[in-house]
């Protein structure tokens, strides 16, 4: 099958979206097929990556205008130019607003949500309502539907009586034996296990405030609380993170991290912290399980969806005292939070690998193009 992929960031800066078009392109190669991935740049141009193309298209600043508008140039590429493509495979609502002209074309086309985005705390009352009318639109607009999680999969067939087909995220398992080459320890004066890892995209619904918070307030000069991530398009946010944590030398931020740094990072923490008060399906927090990393996590449907009860030290969304509490069970007790880890290494190599996924996913895309 030949199938193109729309939405999502540059493929090089990879986050939640870009890394499941990425893998799972990569993994369609493997079995055969002609996977086409178009997505946002800074410049326009065509590249291979892992015997896939790549479309690199360059949109407007603003993140109202950029998706649909990308949506749009990319659907009326692949029509007028990829007249062979089977399915077109749009991330998310934004891009997805164009799938009626493609099969207009006879083009087959499924929508996969990654997350509620009107449940976001970044965006106002009004764009929240705005959003709730897009995803209600495209659920109507959308024959065929793919959800990242269980959670969001019933939420679209309790809200819109819509029925959509659950192929979650995945991850690569790590090579555990293999040295890594990046010296980000060093650069940040870290010893391994030494401390908590918070590894995200630094905005409010990851609450990373109220760990740094907690943190401090937990007060254990023999960890220290590793902050990975960045946010450029709301640098007040990260400007208040970073004054937050001021005073506190226990406190790191690394900026956003990828590759052998990402790797060392995750392949040496103490601890891995999600207490988010929104999730789709984190990558992260596989990827932490697949480390054998010890959890804490926030109590929110989609953490739950991974983790069985008793696999992690559970925290109520934006509750400082919980986080705090947490932390410092998790420092008293290295030898408890550690029995955790090889259930959750295991369940991630059975259920949430990118060949297993992979094969799901064309299985379902072999039914719909027959």
């Amino acid at each position: 099958m030949k199938i193109a992929f729309i939405g999502g960031r540059d493929i090089h800066m990879i986050g939640g979206i870009e890394s499941y078009m990425y893998n799972l392109a990569t993994q369609l190669v493997a079995l055969g097929h002609e996977p086409i991935v178009f997505c946002e740049s800074q410049s326009n141009k065509i590249e291979w990556v892992n015997g896939f193309k790549v479309v690199h298209q360059r949109g407007f600043k603003s993140n109202l205008i950029c998706k649909p508008w990308l949506g749009l140039k990319a659907t009326i590429k692949i029509i007028l130019y990829e007249k062979d493509v089977d399915v077109i495979h749009y991330n998310a609502w934004p891009p997805a607003l164009w799938s009626p002209i493609a099969r207009l074309f006879g083009i087959k086309t499924v929508m996969q949500g990654h997350g509620l985005e009107w449940q976001r705390s970044k965006y106002s009352i009004v764009q929240q309502k705005i959003i709730k009318v897009m995803e209600w639109w495209t659920a109507q607009i959308n024959p065929h539907l793919i959800m990242c999680s269980e959670s969001q999969t019933k939420y679209f067939m309790q809200k819109y009586k819509k029925r959509a087909t659950t192929i979650p995220t995945a991850i690569n398992l790590p090579s555990l034996s293999r040295k890594s080459e990046s010296k980000i320890l060093e650069k940040h004066s870290l010893q391994s296990q030494e401390y908590f890892l918070f590894l995200a995209r630094l905005v409010q619904d990851k609450n990373p405030d109220y760990l740094i918070k907690a943190f401090i307030a937990a007060n254990h000069k023999t960890k220290k609380l590793v902050v990975a991530g960045d946010n450029k398009a709301d640098i007040e946010y990260v400007r208040y993170l970073h004054n937050l944590g001021k005073g506190c030398d226990e406190i790191i931020f690394t900026g956003a991290i990828y590759g052998e740094d990402k790797d060392t990072l995750l392949r040496n923490a103490y601890s891995f912290c999600i207490p988010s008060t929104i999730e789709g399906l984190s990558i992260s927090l596989l990827e932490a399980m697949s480390y054998s990393l010890p959890i804490i996590a926030s109590d929110i449907p989609a953490n739950r969806e991974v983790l069985k009860s008793d696999k992690a030290l559970w925290v109520r969304p934006e509750n400082e005292n919980d986080l705090r509490e947490a932390i410092e069970y998790s420092v008293n007790n290295s030898t408890a939070i550690k029995e955790t880890t090889l259930y959750n290494y295991r369940l991630v190599k059975e259920c949430y690998t990118w060949e297993k996924v992979a094969m799901k996913y064309v299985t379902y895309l072999s039914a719909l193009v027959r």
